[in-house]
């Protein structure tokens, strides 16, 4: 038998359910790209209905969602607005200059929230020497913070100065059922905060494949076109929708064990000498660990958490990233406590 690893990586080493599999082959389909796929259609309603959006749209990819939904919002050479730790500005391949052309304005941040008097001077006046203002990004919630949640009132705030100055929001919304589950706030609040709205499903919802695109009806039939230049347009895939149908209903109410072990996994690092927890809060599923041991970097950990059977990433020398999902239990998550302190207070025998 294969030995078991508590695997936390990611959340996009998640498996589909047992429920999942089972719908796959019984789901109706037909072909999405010619629009008479019955099984992505009503995902694609009870999404929008579930976000209060007019329209939605199935996605092979949470980076696709993203960055056809910059393209589809502004025009070659207008500018988006991004925090600069955003997931879709630093981890997209450059796609907002590649895919829609558009010239980025970044912005430091405090755990992914733009400062708002920020926002308000960096729109563009209109002007022939400057380009416009194209579009605002957001992400719900912030990766590299540690999974960090805008607070409701925060993104109200940026609400009101969009309509004030004239320009979209798009969430980045890969992770925003961990911040629903853990602040209550209907999804509705989220789709009345934004024009466009991307979610995942094969994070937190263990989907195989696939991620959500939502906005305004004329919205998504702009972005249906950049996704026809991306080569996005999939053919039967009302088998991948079916596993989204059945975790709005199972894999959705279970997301807050996630968070709750990732804040038990922190309780642990924080009486281990030579880790330090690099976020201020633990917010979500994510937790970042610095590595502040004289001789141990995190590769190195890393390693040795391997010989654990625990897998996580380091990023660089100094940090380590761990992601709950539904993957791990309690007992991986004690079994990741436990390696961290053997491998951090082991002394070599003379």
């Amino acid at each position: 038998m294969a030995q078991h690893f508590a695997d936390f990586r990611s959340d996009t080493v998640t498996r589909p359910t047992a429920r999942m599999l089972d719908a796959m082959p019984k789901a109706h389909v037909g072909d999405d790209v010619l629009g008479d796929d019955p099984t992505v259609q009503t995902l694609e309603r009870k999404m929008a209905e579930f976000f209060g959006f007019d329209a939605a749209m199935l996605m092979p990819s949470g980076t696709m969602a993203n960055q056809c939904a910059a393209a589809a919002h502004i025009e070659p050479g207008e500018e988006v607005v991004v925090e600069s730790n955003s997931h879709i500005f630093e981890f997209e391949g450059g796609g907002l200059a590649r895919i829609a052309g558009a010239h980025v304005r970044t912005i430091s941040g405090d755990a992914g929230m733009l400062p708002i008097d920020e926002v308000a001077a960096a729109v563009r006046p209109p002007s022939l020497h400057m380009p416009r203002t194209g579009l605002v990004s957001v992400e719900q919630t912030h990766l590299i913070s540690g999974g960090s949640i805008l607070p409701l009132s925060y993104l109200q705030e940026l609400r009101v100065l969009s309509h004030e100055m004239g320009f979209p929001i798009h969430i980045d919304g890969a992770r925003i059922w961990n911040a629903l589950v853990e602040t209550g706030v209907p999804a509705t609040e989220y789709g009345q905060l934004c024009d466009s709205l991307a979610v995942c499903l094969c994070k937190g919802l263990s989907c195989p494949v696939g991620s959500i695109l939502l906005g305004g009806g004329a919205f998504i039939e702009r972005a249906k076109r950049v996704r026809k230049w991306m080569g996005g347009g999939m053919r039967q895939s009302g088998y991948l929708a079916a596993c989204g149908l059945v975790a709005l209903d199972e894999t959705l109410g279970i997301v807050s064990e996630d968070n709750a072990r990732c804040r038990r996994l922190g309780g642990s690092v924080l009486g281990i000498p030579g880790l330090q927890i690099a976020q201020p809060n633990i917010d979500t599923n994510i937790l970042f660990v610095e590595i502040d041991h004289p001789e141990l970097d995190a590769p190195m950990i890393e390693a040795a958490l391997h010989e654990h059977h625990v897998l996580a990433l380091s990023l660089g020398n100094r940090l380590l990233r761990f992601v709950t999902h539904r993957g791990v239990t309690d007992a991986d998550v004690e079994r990741a406590a436990a390696a961290l302190q053997e491998i951090l207070t082991y002394e070599p025998q003379n």
